[in-house]
C-alpha cells in the first residue's frame, strides 16, 4: 500500500470518527423532521360519580382546578413540527388548538399556542376566530393544560407537551 493510500485511509477514518463524535455530542434539539408535540383533547363534565381516564391521572391536579369532576380523553395525537411551522389540531365542536414551535433547546421548547373557534360568516364561509394566543416556554416532557371552553355539555380542555 502506498504512502498516499495510507494517508487517505487514515484521514477518512479520522474524519468519520470526528463526525460520529459530533453527532453523538450535539444538543438534542430539533430533529430533521421537527420537534415532537403531543396534543390531548379532553372532555370535562360534572357527573354524579366522578371519572378520570387512566391516561389523564398524571394531570389530575391541573384538570380538577377547572371545577369539573370527570375527564375523558377524546383525542390524542403526536406529530413532528418544524420550528416556525403551525400545527392545528381539530378538537370538539369547531374548536382547534394551534401550536407553533419558535425555538428549541436541549430541555425546553419555546412556542406559541392558540385556541381557535370556527364560525360561519354572513356568506356561510367558515372563518377562524382566535380566542386566546399565548407565547410560552415548556420543559420537554411536561404537559401544559389549557382551555375550559364551553361545550353543549361540559367543557373542552386541551393539554400539550414537547418531547
Amino acid at each position: 500500500m502506498s504512502q498516499a493510500t495510507r494517508w487517505y485511509l487514515a484521514t477518512t477514518v479520522l474524519l468519520a470518527g470526528l463526525l460520529c463524535w459530533l453527532a453523538a455530542n450535539a444538543p438534542a434539539a430539533e430533529t430533521e423532521s421537527g420537534t415532537r408535540i403531543s396534543i390531548l383533547a379532553i372532555h370535562a363534565t360534572n357527573e354524579e360519580k366522578p371519572h378520570i381516564d387512566p391516561e389523564l391521572k398524571p394531570l389530575k391536579d391541573a384538570l380538577t382546578r377547572s371545577g369539573y369532576n370527570s375527564f375523558r380523553l377524546v383525542a390524542k395525537e403526536r406529530r413532528a413540527v418544524r420550528t416556525g411551522d403551525t400545527w392545528e389540531r381539530p378538537m370538539l365542536e369547531d374548536y382547534a388548538l394551534r401550536v407553533i414551535p419558535t425555538e428549541v433547546a436541549e430541555d425546553r421548547v419555546t412556542l406559541t399556542y392558540a385556541w381557535v373557534h370556527y364560525e360561519k360568516d354572513e356568506q356561510g364561509r367558515r372563518i377562524a376566530r382566535v380566542l386566546q394566543q399565548v407565547p410560552m416556554t415548556l420543559i420537554k416532557g411536561k404537559y401544559f393544560v389549557s382551555g375550559g371552553w364551553r361545550l353543549k355539555k361540559g367543557a373542552l380542555v386541551g393539554a400539550f407537551a414537547a418531547e
